[in-house]
């Protein structure tokens, strides 16, 4: 009789092992799994932080760049400061009333010489 009663308990020893391993398996699982979930959200951290950083890269090129300014700001778009800008206009005007006398007296004197005027 002490044979029989140390037989089922080596079944259940057996029968222990399997659910132990199914438990093992589901923990080194879900580790793994875990693991993966901690990966992928630091890449994805990683890649925003890229992106950011392009992104922040890319408007300073833009704020940078010449044309950008003129386009942004203006003909004078180099200073902000309204006095130098009104100084930049009143120059550009007198070089246009400057061209535009210029061109006139070339005008007359090419129609006298034609005998027009």
């Amino acid at each position: 009789m002490e044979e029989s009663k140390s037989i089922p308990e080596d079944n259940n020893s057996i029968e222990s092992s399997p659910d132990m391993e199914k438990k093992t398996k589901k923990e080194e699982n879900k580790k793994t799994f875990n693991e993966f979930l901690e990966t992928a959200t630091k890449q994805e951290s990683n890649e925003v932080e890229n992106n950011s950083v392009l992104k922040a890269e890319e408007s300073e090129t833009k704020k940078i760049s010449l044309f950008r300014r003129v386009l942004n700001d203006g003909f004078d778009g180099i200073s902000s400061n309204p006095n130098y800008k009104m100084l930049a206009l009143l120059i550009i005007l007198l070089i246009n009333l400057s061209l535009f006398f210029v061109i006139g007296n070339i005008g007359k004197a090419f129609l006298r010489k034609a005998g027009i005027m």
